[in-house]
């Protein structure tokens, strides 16, 4: 074989060689590199789990309470004064005294009236033996009948003022209506006082409310027959029972607010007109419900309040709720949890979707 042909074969047979090289480096450089990102998937499979703490789900009959400031008043008052002008001549009660219906507490100077009176009197007995006199003639048809009618009209006139007369007498003092409490008081003995001016307050202490301005924002869960506990610093730490009786539909302009009476179920309690009062009214909603810390809260980009959970597979799981009243123990999730879910109430702001959890 000449020696140019033996050269050019063994040159090929070099190419071959380096080929063969070069495609085992290749093939040996893509295993390596696949090798290398297996073990980078394997090891982000295999992320370490977040330690958090849950709080398993229990439903119960809401039971919240809600607080209101309130003022004690009385169920029944009355604003006492006398009909007519004149001077005091009499004071039969005190600032606070106890009273029961019909009951004398004060008295005019009735010297003017009880004159007046019997002139009256006087004057309606010499009608009535004119009337009598004239009542013969006039059967006998000796009276005319003009004088007829004359007699019967001053009869009548001095019966008017002889009612007039014996009601202004009657009217110098002033009776009780009911029993109860003098709250107010404001006549002297000697004092003039003027027709239709409150001179004395009663109050009725048996039976007493307290009135509560409850927001607009609350109103809607205020019903009648609504129970409450009312606190007060005169009751030493004692719980009085209330329930609502009156409910106001007509906000007030400027606290936009709504005028609520809670009437006072307890007897004796000690509580008086114009104390102040804490009211607690529970909640009329008895739907189910739980209660969360409200840390736990949390509100997503379309401003739902969400929580996160520990699912069946360990792994976090986010869950949109519907959130009630905001208390002082937490807030009210009314809807979005079922009894039995595990609540991560710890360690939730490390955890995202799928996230492995570790208790």
């Amino acid at each position: 074989m000449p020696f140019s042909l033996r050269s050019q074969i063994a040159d090929i047979l070099n190419i071959l060689e380096f080929m063969k090289k070069n495609y085992l480096m290749a093939v040996c450089l893509f295993l390596v590199v696949m090798s290398g990102c297996g073990n980078k998937e394997q090891s982000s499979q295999q992320a370490e789990p977040v330690k958090v703490k849950v709080m398993t789900v229990v439903s119960s009959v809401r039971n919240e309470t809600v607080r209101f400031s309130g003022t004690v008043q009385e169920e029944n008052g009355s604003s006492l004064s006398f009909p007519l002008m004149g001077r005091v001549k009499s004071v039969k009660v005190d600032l606070g005294s106890r009273v029961r219906q019909g009951q004398l507490l004060a008295t005019l100077d009735e010297v003017s009236m009880q004159n007046t009176y019997q002139a009256a009197k006087a004057a309606l007995k010499q009608a009535e033996d004119a009337y009598q006199r004239m009542k013969e003639l006039h059967e006998k048809g000796s009276l005319a009948e003009m004088k007829w009618v004359e007699v019967q009209s001053k009869l009548q006139q001095a019966q008017s003022m002889e009612a007039v007369a014996r009601k202004n007498l009657t009217d110098c003092k002033l009776y009780a209506p009911f029993s109860g409490v003098i709250a107010e008081k404001s006549l002297e003995v000697g004092q003039n006082v003027v027709p239709g001016v409150q001179v004395l307050k009663l109050v009725s202490d048996d039976r007493l409310k307290v009135r509560i301005s409850v927001p607009e924002t609350e109103i809607a869960r205020v019903v009648r027959g609504q129970k409450a506990v009312i606190e007060a610093p005169v009751l030493n730490g004692t719980k009085v029972e209330g329930v609502v009786t009156e409910k106001g539909v007509q906000a007030n302009p400027l606290s936009r607010s709504y005028e609520v009476n809670v009437g006072i179920q307890t007897k004796n309690t000690g509580l008086l007109p114009g104390m102040v009062t804490e009211v607690w009214l529970q909640d009329a909603d008895k739907s189910q419900a739980c209660v969360l810390p409200a840390n736990v809260l949390q509100l997503d980009e379309h401003n739902n309040y969400f929580v996160w959970l520990k699912g069946a597979d360990g792994k976090a799981s986010k869950r949109v709720v519907a959130c009630g009243k905001f208390t002082a123990t937490g807030v009210t999730v009314v809807n979005g949890l079922n009894e039995g879910d595990e609540v991560i109430v710890e360690g939730q702001q490390k955890v995202c979707e799928g996230t492995p959890l570790a208790l």
